[in-house]
C-alpha cells in the first residue's frame, strides 16, 4: 500500500473598507483515507499588540501578510516568493539571513528560536553560507516548511 497524502489549501482574507483585518488558511489533509483539517488565522490586531510586544523589528501587518501567503501556501503560492523574498531582504543584499527571517517567524510561532530556524534555513541552503538566496528560499517555501512550522511539525 503507498502512503499518499493529499492536501487542499483554503485562503480567506478578510477585509474591512479595503484594509486587510484577518488572513486564514485552512488545510485539509487526506492520507489513505484518513481525513484531517487544520486552521491557522491572524488578526491585525492580535498580530499588532504581539509585534509591539517584541524586542525586535516585525514587518508591517499588510508585509507580513504578504509573506505569510507563500509560507502558507508552499508551491500553490509560487507566483508570490519573489515579493515574499524582497520583504525579508531588509538590507537589500540578495540574501535572507537568521534575523531577517526571524523578523517574520516568531508572530507565527511566538516560541521560535534562532536555532530552530538556522534548522529549517539548513535545510535549503546549498551553499552553507547560513543564509538563503532567492531559488534557495523558492525552495524551502516548496518544501512546505511554513504549513510544517506552523501546525507545530518542527
Amino acid at each position: 500500500m503507498t502512503d499518499t497524502m493529499d492536501i487542499r489549501i483554503d485562503e480567506t482574507v478578510h477585509q474591512n473598507a479595503g484594509r486587510i483585518d484577518e488572513v486564514e488558511y485552512v488545510y485539509h489533509e487526506t492520507r489513505n483515507d484518513n481525513a484531517k483539517e487544520y486552521r491557522v488565522a491572524v488578526k491585525r490586531q492580535d498580530y499588532e499588540r504581539l509585534a509591539a510586544t517584541m524586542k525586535k523589528e516585525t514587518l508591517p501587518f499588510d508585509s507580513f501578510t504578504k509573506v505569510l501567503r507563500p509560507f502558507m501556501m508552499g508551491k500553490h503560492a509560487s507566483e508570490d516568493i519573489p515579493q515574499a523574498f524582497r520583504l525579508l531582504d531588509s538590507d537589500h543584499s540578495g540574501t535572507i539571513d537568521i534575523g531577517e527571517l526571524s523578523a517574520f517567524m516568531p508572530v507565527i510561532v511566538p516560541d521560535a528560536n534562532p536555532y530552530m530556524l538556522l534548522h529549517h534555513v539548513q535545510k535549503a541552503d546549498k551553499n552553507s553560507d547560513y543564509k538563503l538566496n532567492l531559488q534557495e528560499f523558492t525552495d524551502l517555501i516548496n518544501q512546505g516548511v511554513g504549513r510544517d512550522i506552523a501546525l507545530g511539525r518542527l
